[in-house]
Order: C-alpha cells, then sequence, then structure tokens
C-alpha cells in the first residue's frame, strides 16, 4: 500500500540518493533540499510517496504569492513504482495546495523524451507551451507545459 506524508529531514540522504540515480544530469544537493525544506509551507509543499516505510517518491511545488503561478518543483517516482498512479495523487496533491494558496495556474517543465510522464500532464489538462533548449544537459530539451486554474 502506497502512503504519503510530508518529508522530514532524515529523509534527505534518501532523496539526494534518489535524484543522482533519477536525474543524473542535474540531481538537487543536500544544500537544494534543505532550501526547499526552509519554505514548507509558507511557499512549499512537499510529499513522500512510501511503500513498506521506504520513500519510492517524491514531489514539490512553490507558491511565491497569492495570485500568480506555481512552479512544480520536482514529481520523481521509482522506475518499479511507475505506472501505480503516484504521479497522478502527486499532481492532484500539489494542485490542490497550489490552489488553496490562490495560485492562478500550474507550471512544469518535462524533459521532451518522458513520453508517459507528458502523456500524463495532458491527461490531468495540461498544455505545453515552449521548449527549453538544453534545459536537462546538451541535446535534453525539456517542455515547459501549464495548466490554468478555473
Amino acid at each position: 500500500m502506497i502512503t504519503y506524508r510530508q518529508p522530514i529531514a532524515l529523509d534527505i540522504p534518501v532523496l539526494v540518493g534518489y535524484e543522482k540515480e533519477l536525474f543524473p544530469y542535474s540531481p538537487w544537493s543536500s544544500a537544494q533540499f534543505k532550501e526547499e525544506f526552509a519554505g514548507i509551507p509558507s511557499t512549499r509543499f512537499m510529499l513522500v510517496a512510501e511503500s513498506d516505510n521506504r520513500i519510492v517518491g517524491y514531489c514539490g511545488v512553490f507558491v511565491p504569492a497569492p495570485g500568480v503561478e506555481a512552479d512544480v518543483l520536482t514529481v520523481a517516482v521509482l522506475p518499479e513504482f511507475r505506472r501505480q498512479g503516484i504521479a497522478k495523487e502527486f499532481m492532484r496533491q500539489i494542485e490542490q495546495w497550489s490552489a488553496e494558496r490562490g495560485a492562478s495556474a500550474m507550471m512544469l517543465e518535462v524533459e521532451h523524451t518522458n513520453e508517459s510522464a507528458i502523456e500524463l500532464y495532458k491527461n490531468l489538462g495540461y498544455m505545453k507551451i515552449s521548449v527549453r533548449m538544453n534545459y536537462y544537459g546538451l541535446g535534453n530539451d525539456a517542455f515547459v507545459m501549464r495548466k490554468e486554474f478555473a
């Protein structure tokens, strides 16, 4: 069974290890996680997903102020736990949190070759609005996707 909770400082070493595995081109450091955690709950919301007391995914969003766009910081799920609805639940919860804080829309970047994530975001109402060339390293472009809140 997958459960969700707020991350704690003791989770940082696990998250940093997953970053190196899942995002080898630009992994977050321990210092970056600490910086993001410092914004909880005022401007940031983060979750981890667990299975049998093991972190199997994590996500985060940044809402700088009411009336502006929320920025999805990260959505990550271990390969063996994908296609189980974890990313969809992450998106549901970060969208809800962002809307409650007055965000006008959500923005995110996704690697242009990540077809399953792109399909998920499209199914959730996100539209591709631009491309950021070499965002994830040379030759690894990002699609910028956006969803308006009603």
